[in-house]
Formats: structure tokens, C-alpha cells, sequence
């Protein structure tokens, strides 16, 4: 059987998941992670920079992420700081921070940059627009209940969920609401919201109740709805089918991702169901122009064809590792992170691990890694110790030594930077 933390549970009280979970025909039993196999990693990280600020729960970063432009990366804390950082290395902690901004309420959302904005969800139903230059506040929009969606951008429109069912459109330039519908959700879900995906017009939405909708994003009407993942099971527990990695829509098709659920691409136009797979994962995937990209609940990989759901491989060297989302690193490798603290480098083409390195007590930081970004050959860890690194990945002085002939071809690229 899988697992799932209880902690990342949502929707009822602690007593009645506890009776939920002894009640379970077949309880979700927590197994021990795979071992790593043996590896002299070609990569090494270079930390260039390190910024520590307040510890949090795990639970309570599903929802953050960086953010960034040409020359500065923004991230938040569920202790309420939000931080914009110079993305080149400086001689100082103090010069390496442009600014902090402490909000009397936990972030649980965000950053999303606007033009010279960024907009941030809290813990206490509101949603924040700041300066970018100084982090002044331009407004703040009062919602119905925590804001756990990462707020999205289209058209001067602000989109986001918050915990009890709502999606606002809110007006980027005032904070005002546009127009907000509800959904029905089930008893028990996980906890996180995933944003909505924005396409010509168009909102995508997955929900907790396995349902994908459709909506006119100027007004909020609905075009199509369409159930996509049935729940199936006798309790609350067994019934789960959140939506809660984002959507994507490309060539025609939209991806939908459930937890107990599918991996399926339906139409876009009318939700009909192109094909689906016997996958079940709540993490954000990826997709190019080769492939789908997925990690499921056990943190099992896969590659999928986009088109006809053809698998293409699939990489089991990492189940029971609680993994995070997966990231493009450069043109032909993914990047994937554990809970254990190790990041992972995986070959797109065929998915053979490639490299590997340590972030946590190797550099004195936590092992629960929260996100993992990539720009170049630089990659952003945040952790639940409060700690946002920035490394520069080079070539291993092992594969330097062992490989000058460079099969993977990083030397080379080292050269020309």
C-alpha cells in the first residue's frame, strides 16, 4: 500500500482522522525509503549564498515558491517574511538582501511578480500586493479563508483559491473583486489547493472532489465540467481524489494529475477524455515537447508520450523518498528532491539517474526540503529550517579527474561560461 502523511490532511479534526484512519480496511502503511544506489555524482554544489529565516512545519509550504526576474528572487516564510534577494553573489549577508518585509500573518502563498508588484496569500484570508522596490504594501483584499493557492496572473486579473471551496478574480491594479463562485468539497482532503491554469481565456480548475472545470475567466461562467477521477472506497479517507497538481494544457490537450486517482489528458474544449493512466500523485509534473513528466505518491517517475499516454520509462530508485516537485534542469535533465535531502538529477531521454547532491546536515540546514528552482546552472533549495540557499552547480573534481574526455559534456560547458 502507499502513504500519506495525516499532517497533510485538511478538512475535518484531528480526533475524527485518527478514527478515519483506524476504521481503513486496508491502512495506507508508511514504509522505510528506498536506498540510494551507489554513485560518484559528476556534479558538486557551490553555495553562494545563504539566507536563514524562521523554521516552519512542512505542511505549511505547500504553497510557496520563488519568484524572480532578472537580477533578484523573492520567497516568504510562514512566519510572515517576505524577502527579496540579489541573485549574484555579494561579500555580505547584508548586501545579498535588498529587503525583508515582516506580515503580521503567516505567507502560505507565493510570490507572484506583476509588473512592479508581488503578490503574496496569507494564513488570515488576505491577499497582499507590495512594491517590489520597497516593499511597500499597494493593497490588500480581505477573502473568505486561508489563501493556499499560488496566485496566478492573466489579463490584469489575480487569481486564487482559498481552503473552503472559493476562487476570487481580483482586479491586479486595486485588490478588488472581480467575481468569486464556490465549490462543494468533500469531508477530508489534502492540504494544499493547486493554482488554476490560465489558457486564452480560459480557467482550469482541478478540484478536491476529482472534478476538472472550466470558466470563463472575465466572468466566471462555466463552460464545461467534467469528472475526471471517480472516488471509490467506503470511507472519507479511501474517497480522497484531490486535484492538487497544477494543470497544464499543450497541443491541444489538458493534463490532469489526482491523488487516488488518474494521470489523463482530456479536451480542453468539452472535458472528454482523450486517455488516462493508473497513476495517483499530487505533485506538479512537466511536460516539453518529448514528453510527460511525473513523479506519483510513492515518488515513483515516469515519462509518459503527451499525445497517446504511451509510458516511456519509468524510475523507481526513489519510492518511499518523499518527493517534491519535479524541475527542468538546462535542456535534458529533471531535477528531483527528497526528504531525506538529496537532490537528484534524472536523464530525460531514458530516466537514469545522473547526479546527485547532499543539502542538510552536510551544510548544516534541514533535510525536508520545501521547493527546488533552476536557472542555469544555478539552483534555489528552501528548507523547513528557514534556509534559502543558492548553489552553482559544477563538475565533481571526481568527474574532472576520472572523465577529461567529458561524456556528459559539462566541462565544456564550464568552458564557455
Amino acid at each position: 500500500m502507499n502513504y500519506i502523511n495525516t499532517y497533510r490532511l485538511k478538512g475535518v479534526g484531528a480526533l475524527l482522522i485518527m478514527v478515519l484512519l483506524a476504521s481503513c480496511s486496508s491502512p495506507k502503511i508508511v514504509r522505510e525509503p528506498t536506498p540510494l544506489i551507489e554513485m560518484s555524482s559528476p556534479y558538486q554544489a557551490q553555495k553562494d549564498w545563504q539566507i536563514q529565516l524562521d523554521a516552519f512545519k512542512y505542511s505549511d509550504g505547500e504553497g510557496l515558491y520563488f519568484a524572480s526576474d532578472a537580477d533578484f528572487v523573492y520567497f516568504a516564510t510562514p512566519a510572515g517574511v517576505l524577502t527579496k534577494a540579489i541573485k549574484a553573489t555579494q561579500d555580505r549577508w547584508t548586501d545579498q538582501v535588498v529587503w525583508q518585509k515582516k506580515i503580521h500573518q503567516p505567507i502560505v502563498s507565493g510570490p507572484t511578480l506583476y509588473q512592479d508588484h508581488v503578490i503574496i496569500g496569507t494564513a488570515k484570508a488576505t491577499l497582499l500586493s507590495l512594491a517590489q522596490e520597497d516593499a511597500r504594501i499597494a493593497w490588500q483584499a480581505e477573502l473568505s479563508s486561508e489563501v493556499l493557492s499560488r496566485p496566478v496572473i492573466a489579463n490584469g486579473q489575480v487569481f486564487v483559491r482559498t481552503v473552503d471551496g472559493k476562487l476570487y478574480s481580483i482586479n491586479a491594479a486595486s485588490g478588488k473583486v472581480n467575481w468569486t463562485i464556490e465549490h462543494q468539497l468533500p469531508n477530508l482532503s489534502l492540504r494544499g489547493v493547486a493554482p488554476v491554469t490560465y489558457d486564452e481565456g480560459v480557467l482550469y480548475v482541478g478540484w478536491e472532489t476529482g472534478q476538472v472545470e472550466a470558466l470563463d475567466a472575465a466572468t466566471g461562467t462555466r463552460k464545461w465540467q467534467s469528472q475526471v477521477i471517480i472516488p471509490k472506497g467506503r470511507t472519507d479517507l479511501e474517497r480522497m481524489v484531490d486535484i492538487q497538481a497544477a494543470l497544464i494544457v499543450k497541443a491541444g490537450r489538458l493534463f490532469v494529475l489526482g491523488y487516488q486517482g488518474k494521470l489523463a489528458a482530456i479536451n480542453p474544449e468539452n472535458g472528454n477524455l482523450y486517455w488516462s493512466k493508473d497513476v495517483s500523485g499530487f505533485r506538479d509534473f512537466l511536460i516539453d515537447d518529448s514528453a510527460l513528466y511525473v513523479v506519483d505518491e510513492d515518488g515513483i517517475l515516469y515519462a509518459f508520450d503527451y499525445v497517446n499516454g504511451t509510458q516511456l520509462w519509468k524510475q523507481d530508485n526513489f519510492k518511499y523518498r518523499k518527493a517534491i516537485d519535479l524541475v527542468f534542469y538546462q535542456n535534458n535533465q529533471i531535477v528531483l528532491a527528497d526528504g531525506q535531502g538529496y537532490i537528484h538529477w534524472i536523464d530525460k531521454l531514458d530516466g537514469t539517474p545522473v547526479a546527485r547532491i547532499k543539502h542538510g546536515s552536510h551544510y548544516g540546514t534541514s533535510d525536508e526540503i520545501i521547493r527546488v528552482w533552476a536557472s542555469g546552472n544555478r539552483i534555489y533549495v528552501e528548507d523547513t529550517d528557514g534556509f534559502n540557499n543558492a548553489y552553482t552547480i559544477k563538475p565533481s573534481n571526481w568527474y574532472q579527474f576520472n572523465h577529461p574526455e567529458d561524456p556528459l559534456g559539462i566541462l565544456k560547458k564550464k568552458d564557455s561560461e
